[in-house]
């Protein structure tokens, strides 16, 4: 298997009114963009489109000295790097490919393998939850807040841990499943973000929060996360990378970016 990553550089401007008159975002904001994204990618590489994926904008990288200023949209793939393009020259509308700039869609192979003991660093951006039964009932499964789901056990008493320890404990299990040891971690950002979906009636609207977090909360768990993990089993390692971590992998979340350690 070989895995590309990929980088755009869109137009947020045309990417936000193509969004809007195809009604994929309900409102034009960083909540809302996860879905938009997920259906300009596929508006413009069809069943071939790239995840997991990830917006990288200004705003979150203020803080980083010469970092480039201009958003990003960087996404693995284990397709055909050529096929992509060719696809988009084909099929992709030209306001898709303006919004996306495939224009000037680069790409680099991966290394095949990352050898056990290798140490890396990380950021990721997750979307903490946990699936639980309803009275036990397998077909009444609903997914929670991994922080919210840590404090039932505490029934309103003050919680003998924070929410970063939950979510750096919720990511350590993930990279675990997947070959990976997490060495160290920060929660480097948090909020409540909208879900989207589509109703039987087609509309795009949000999944209610009380779903997911508890009644009458913003939104659901986005967390950014930075650190250090060390690989202990190359090929569930590259497996993981090539699929994400946890859930909503087609909406911007999940994705591992590489760095080296510090």
């Amino acid at each position: 298997m070989t895995l590309s990553l990929l980088q755009m550089r869109p137009a947020m401007g045309p990417l936000l009114r193509w969004a809007d008159r195809r009604k994929v975002v309900a409102a034009q904001g960083p909540d809302d963009l996860g879905y938009a994204l997920h259906a300009i990618l596929q508006a413009a590489f069809g069943d071939l489109a790239p995840k997991p994926f990830l917006l990288l904008d200004p705003p979150h990288r203020r803080d980083r000295p010469g970092a480039d200023p201009a958003p990003q949209i960087l996404a693995y793939t284990t397709r055909v790097v050529a096929d992509l393009r060719d696809h988009a020259t084909a099929f992709a509308e030209p306001e898709v490919a303006e919004a996306l700039g495939l224009d000037g869609l680069a790409a680099k192979a991966m290394p095949e393998r990352f050898p056990a003991g290798m140490r890396l660093g990380f950021h990721t951006r997750i979307r903490p939850m946990v699936r639980r039964d309803r009275d036990g009932d397998r077909t009444k499964t609903a997914e929670k807040d991994a922080y919210l789901a840590a404090l039932d056990a505490h029934e309103g008493r003050p919680a003998p841990f924070s929410r970063g320890e939950v979510y750096r404990e919720w990511l350590a299990r993930h990279l675990a499943a997947g070959g990976a040891e997490m060495e160290r971690a920060s929660l480097d950002a948090f909020r409540l973000t909208r879900a989207l979906r589509r109703g039987r009636d087609r509309d795009l609207r949000p999944i209610p929060p009380s779903s997911a977090t508890m009644k009458g909360a913003a939104g659901h768990p986005d967390a950014t996360v930075t650190g250090v993990l060390a690989v202990r089993d190359p090929d569930a390692f590259a497996a993981l990378l090539a699929r994400g971590v946890g859930r909503h992998r087609a909406f911007g979340f999940g994705m591992l970016l590489l760095k080296p350690p510090r």
